[in-house]
């Protein structure tokens, strides 16, 4: 054979390696470029807030859900969207109106913003919206007046557990709240004024004069309201009841003893010695 033949063979040969080798070699190449292609077409998890903020307004309530929920997943991050949280707890649809609202939960004091347009989901025909509200002015309104009012005013609502929430948030804004659950006493509500006195006894010892006085009023729907919370109360309440106890009218007098009793131990020692000074001349 000669050279000439022998490198043609070895040149054949090596154009079919080649071309059988060509399937392997594109897809080798093809799966070292899986990855960077993945990485640009793959989405971020987050979409972009502005477009989140923009979808919010939409008339089609699943896009607006979505971005409400989106919203909410980003917390104190989306301090941005508070305008447009404000206008969605006016969407007509309930799951944006309350998705929106704990989204605003979420961001916490910096949305304080919204405090109004949380005093006003306090109304919403749906009670759950109505609860989250409650528990929203927790979280972003703690000491605004404007949130008290609000809150107090849903003491009376018709629905238990939007009662409870509006109660759970006056009993964590505290003493701030005393003075307008005081005036909530006063509500011709019986609702509001038992729902008043129970947060009252919650907050505890700033609570206590409003509480005897309610106490001393014989009003049934809340003299024993006011007798439970005092003995949650305990040490601080019991002074003034011994007081009842020893100056009032029978009615009170039995039942300032029997908060007295519900107290126990912190009430003994003092029981004890006023009793006796009584009996001295």
């Amino acid at each position: 054979m000669t050279a000439s033949a022998f490198t043609y063979i070895l040149a054949s040969q090596a154009r079919k390696i080649a071309v059988g080798l060509l399937p392997v070699l594109v897809s080798l190449l093809a799966l070292s470029a899986t990855p960077t292609c993945l990485a640009a077409d793959k989405p971020e998890g987050k979409a972009d807030l502005g477009t989140l903020i923009r979808d919010l307004s939409s008339s089609d309530h699943t896009v607006a859900s979505k971005a409400a929920q989106g919203i909410k997943d980003r917390g104190p991050a989306a301090q941005s969207a508070i305008p447009a949280l404000a206008s969605a707890m006016k969407h007509p649809n309930e799951v944006v109106r309350l998705t929106a609202i704990e989204a605003v939960s979420e961001i916490g004091p910096e949305a304080a913003s919204v405090i109004p347009a949380l005093a006003e989901a306090l109304k919403d025909k749906d009670p759950m919206i109505r609860e989250a509200s409650a528990l929203a002015l927790l979280r972003v309104g703690r000491q605004s007046p404007v949130a008290i009012r609000a809150l107090v005013s849903a003491l009376g609502d018709e629905n238990r557990r939007v009662r409870d929430s509006a109660i759970l948030a006056l009993v964590n804004i505290g003493e701030a709240a005393v003075t307008d659950l005081i005036k909530a006493l006063e509500s011709r509500d019986p609702a509001v004024r038992v729902s008043a006195t129970t947060a009252l006894g919650r907050i505890g010892g700033p609570s206590v004069p409003a509480l005897i006085s309610v106490l001393q009023t014989g009003d049934p729907h809340t003299s024993k309201a006011a007798s439970k919370a005092l003995s949650e109360v305990g040490g601080p309440a019991v002074a003034p009841l011994i007081e009842l106890l020893t100056k009032s009218r029978p009615e009170t007098s039995k039942l300032a003893g029997e908060t007295l009793a519900a107290i126990g131990a912190p009430a003994i020692l003092p029981l004890v010695d006023a009793l006796m000074k009584k009996k001295m001349p």
